[in-house]
């Protein structure tokens, strides 16, 4: 059986007596942990909330910091709230980087909504309708993207030229709207059943007729993963003690110890059928994080076994 690949989703929740700057630089060392233990990819996400140790809004300056501190890991965003960036300068980014950090950076699109005065600052659009919005972005970004030849016909040129784009991904919650997105704009599909009111049915027949379906459009399968939300510790008494209150809008799908974890994680898999899982780490302190990095990286055999020195010849 394939190893199962584990990544990471970071929303810069941490304990409250950290302020902003020290949960990022606490972040920095979290995913260079990260890097050396054999996680697939690293995501953080974007959110605009009233808090004032809130981590980062817009996670797209981050990257480069992330990417330069790590050398194997993917880094990217889960995701880009896409109805309130202009298309044009996410392509921009996210291609820069791409070419910077060959192959390593994801770019994951959300259709979430923000409050309508953080819309209004963003965009200058009072009243802003965000699905519709999300919509007429997702395309003029996937038009930027893909279409390098017109772009320089209309006189311009996202640099650069002929270099490679990020990895695309439609992130949803719920699986009939999010196939559909996800094939119809030739994405890879991210889903997440942690979030309150995510539908949490298998559908593992809909997601396999969905790959064929994508492969016979698009000439290849698209990636797919689980995002999850849970904590690992020596114990399960110590998992449950290292987890943050429940946020009102996500559930904790396992809380318990490595071995658990893992069984659970298996099940997961088995039962919705895709190809990697995502783990956000729900314990509080950095030092809860890092054993939760440690015990994940055992139990799943992530880390790839030290290459053992040839001998020397003899003469």
């Amino acid at each position: 059986m394939k190893k199962l690949s584990i990544g990471l989703l970071d929303f810069g929740i941490r304990h409250t007596e950290m302020n902003s700057l020290l949960r990022v630089t606490d972040l920095l060392d979290y995913a260079s942990r990260a890097d050396l233990l054999g996680f697939s990819r690293l995501w953080i996400s974007e959110h605009h909330i009233s808090s004032k140790k809130q981590s980062w809004s817009n996670p797209t300056i981050l990257l480069p910091l992330l990417a330069g501190m790590t050398s194997r890991i993917k880094i990217g965003v889960a995701g880009i709230l896409l109805g309130i960036h202009q298309p044009y300068h996410v392509a921009g980014d996210y291609k820069m980087l791409n070419n910077l950090f060959p192959g390593r950076i994801d770019l994951g699109l959300a259709n979430g909504g923000v409050m309508p005065t953080v819309a209004e600052l963003a965009t200058g659009i009072a009243g802003l309708n965000m699905p519709e919005s999300f919509a007429r972005h997702l395309e003029k970004l996937l038009f930027c993207l893909r279409n390098e030849e017109e772009l320089l016909q209309l006189g311009t040129v996202i640099p650069p030229f002929k270099g490679t784009i990020p990895e695309v991904w439609s992130l949803t919650t719920n699986m009939g709207r999010g196939l559909q997105r996800a094939i119809d704009n030739r994405m890879n599909l991210s889903r997440s059943i942690f979030h309150k009111g995510a539908d949490r049915e298998f559908h593992k027949e809909e997601l396999l007729a969905f790959k064929e379906s994508f492969f016979a459009l698009h000439g290849h399968y698209p990636q797919t993963n689980l995002v999850l939300a849970g904590a690992v510790h020596h114990t399960t008494a110590k998992a449950k003690a290292a987890v943050f209150a429940t946020e009102e809008g996500y559930d904790y799908n396992i809380v318990g110890t490595a071995n658990q974890f893992y069984d659970t994680a298996l099940q997961y898999q088995q039962d919705y059928g895709f190809d990697e899982i995502i783990l956000m780490n729900v314990a509080m302190k950095p030092k809860d994080r890092a054993v939760a990095l440690e015990l994940w990286s055992e139990a799943f055999s992530l880390k790839a076994p030290p290459v053992k020195a040839k001998k020397a010849a003899a003469v």
